[in-house]
C-alpha cells in the first residue's frame, strides 16, 4: 500500500478530516521486562506492524497454520477498495476517501524484516510479553473470523504468499492506517498517542525516541 498519489490526495483533503481521532487508549504500564521485538514498517505514507510468528498468542495464533513456514508476519490495515485494487485509479482513491469497509493485509516472511523492507524503513522497539498478548488481542479484533474461528481470507495480496483478510473495522479520514498503527503500539504498552494521527510521520516521530541502540537490544530467539 505504498502508492504516492494517495498521499497527495490525503494532504489535499486533510482539512475535511480535521485533527480529531479516536479516544486514546491508555497504555498499560508495569515493571515487566521489555524483551519482545515489535517492528514498525515505514512505507512512505503508510505504516505496518511486524511480529515474529512465534509471538502470536490467543486466537491470533491460528495464523501460524495459515502461514506455517513464516518466521515473521507483517500486518497492514487500510481502506478495502483502495488497498485491494491492483492498479488503483482516481475512482478507487475517491471511493476510499469516504468512510467504508477496511481490510487487513498479512505478509508472511522467512527473512528478517530489515532485509525485506530495508534497515531505514524498519524500526524495532521492544515491549513486554503482556504487551504482545494485548496486541494479539487487538489484531484479532480487527479480523473477521468464520464459525470455526479462522480469519476469513478474501483475496491474494501483492507480495509472495501474502493475503487480504476481511476486517471488522471501518476506515475513514479520522482513523487511517496510521491511526491504527498508533493505536496498536499504544495497546502494546508504548507511550504513543493516537490523537490527531493521520499520517505516517506522526507515528514514526513518536517511535524514534523509543528506539534502542543496537548493543542494548535483547537477543531475538
Amino acid at each position: 500500500m505504498r502508492r504516492l498519489p494517495w498521499n497527495i490526495v490525503v494532504w489535499t483533503l486533510f482539512g475535511l478530516a480535521g485533527c480529531s481521532g479516536p479516544s486514546p487508549v491508555e497504555p498499560r504500564t508495569g515493571t515487566a521486562s521489555r524483551t519482545e521485538p515489535l517492528y514498525v514498517i515505514s512505507g512512505g505514507w503508510h505504516t505496518e506492524l511486524g511480529l515474529p510468528a512465534r509471538a502470536l498468542s490467543g486466537p491470533l495464533a491460528a495464523l501460524k497454520s495459515e502461514f506455517p513456514s513464516a518466521r515473521y508476519l507483517v500486518f497492514g490495515w487500510g481502506a478495502r477498495d483502495y488497498y485491494m485494487a491492483r492498479n488503483p485509479g482516481m475512482t478507487d482513491i475517491l471511493r476510499a476517501l469516504a468512510p467504508g469497509p477496511a481490510v487487513m493485509l498479512i505478509i508472511p516472511l522467512k527473512i528478517p524484516l530489515e532485509t525485506s523492507f530495508g534497515p531505514s524503513n524498519t524500526l524495532i522497539v521492544h515491549v513486554s510479553r503482556d504487551g504482545i498478548e494485548r496486541l494479539s488481542e487487538l489484531l484479532w479484533s480487527f479480523l473477521t473470523a468464520d464459525d470455526e474461528a479462522v480469519p476469513r481470507r478474501i483475496g491474494t495480496g501483492p507480495y509472495p504468499e501474502s493475503a487480504f483478510y476481511a476486517s471488522a473495522g471501518r476506515y475513514d479520514l479520522s482513523h487511517t492506517c496510521n491511526t491504527w498503527t498508533a493505536e496498536a503500539l499504544r495497546v502494546a504498552g508504548l507511550p504513543v498517542s493516537t490523537a490527531g494521527v493521520v499520517f505516517a510521520n506522526q507515528v514514526l516521530d513518536q517511535v524514534q525516541p523509543l528506539l534502542e541502540p543496537v548493543r542494548n537490544r535483547p537477543a531475538e530467539h
